[in-house]
């Protein structure tokens, strides 16, 4: 595995960590009264500023345009599933979002919308990190040359400086944060 493969499954261990607790949030799904505003909103702020705007850009930007550039059958195959991914869960992000007013007020409309998008967006991301995990990383590493791996961790990079150096950090103490308001063990340095 390349050293850029190994950073993006070390994303993936993170946003597990806070899919583990969105699930608890969720619950059975049979109690839309646990979500907690406070707690979403957290969660909002983890997956809009590191799963996308880190971890996916460090895909869509980098890995994703080499293994296209590969050929056509993974162009059109996995890589554009892969991103259709990507923008089905901005949606349901954006969903989840738009209830938080109503759900802030106790709406019953808000706590079922809030669950929807919520149980829709853990089911599809947990799938869509072992399609990447098991299926992706595993062609990548397979197809790529040395020097294209030299060139997948620069951009890589890049993409980690213009989110911040410290990002990682910063949002692992988010993840923290919200494993022990959801009363998760925590365990410092897991992912």
């Amino acid at each position: 595995m390349t050293k850029a493969i190994e950073e993006l499954k070390r994303d993936h261990a993170l946003i597990k960590r806070t899919l583990a607790v969105i699930d608890g949030m969720l619950g059975d799904g049979q109690r839309p009264d646990r979500l907690q505003p406070e707690a979403l909103r957290q969660a909002i702020d983890f997956v809009r500023g590191f799963a996308e705007r880190c971890h996916q850009a460090k895909e869509e930007r980098a890995l994703f345009p080499l293994l296209a550039a590969k050929n056509e059958t993974i162009a059109r195959g996995p890589v554009h599933m892969l991103e259709a991914e990507h923008e089905a869960g901005h949606v349901l992000i954006s969903e989840l979002e738009a209830a938080l007013p109503g759900l802030e007020a106790g709406e019953t409309r808000a706590q079922k919308q809030a669950t929807r998008a919520l149980l829709l967006f853990s089911r599809m991301l947990r799938r869509h990190i072992a399609k990447e995990d098991d299926i992706l990383f595993p062609l990548a590493a397979a197809l790529i040359s040395e020097a294209e791996a030299a060139h997948l961790a620069r951009e890589i990079e890049a993409v980690q400086e213009e989110v911040g150096p410290d990002a990682y950090a910063t949002f692992a103490a988010l993840v923290e944060s919200l494993e022990r308001s959801a009363g998760l063990t925590v365990s410092s340095g897991r992912a």
